[in-house]
């Protein structure tokens, strides 16, 4: 008989997380093309992938917030982190490029919004 696979947990964008996508795609579409986009949106999914298997193999992020963690992926970094309100899902937070300062993005306003 053959086993089943166990599924994977899913990653859930928080609303931030997805205007930053957006933000991503535009300029990626407007700048390189669609064929590129969808190059580095494939990128992007693997990260989401590897959050959803691994939570734990991000760096810690606890300085900006408790429980907080991310992963570079290609020319980003997201952050995430398990929430309650998501049952323990991971939650993309952010995703940001590596280029910008940190410490003074916004991670939380939109954590009553459903994700």
């Amino acid at each position: 008989m053959p086993t089943r696979k166990k599924p994977e947990a899913a990653v859930r964008l928080s609303g931030r997380a997805r205007a930053d996508l957006e933000d991503i795609r535009r300029y990626t579409v407007e700048t390189w093309g669609r064929v590129q986009w969808l190059v580095y949106y494939r990128t992007l999914v693997r990260g989401f992938e590897t959050i959803a298997r691994h939570p734990e193999i991000g760096r810690d992020r606890s300085l900006f917030a408790p429980g907080m963690r991310s992963i570079n992926c290609g020319k980003h970094v997201i952050f995430y982190q398990p929430l309650k309100a998501a049952k323990g899902a991971p939650v993309v937070l952010r995703i940001v490029h590596q280029r910008r300062y940190l410490p003074a993005l916004v991670y939380y306003d939109d954590l009553d919004a459903p994700v």
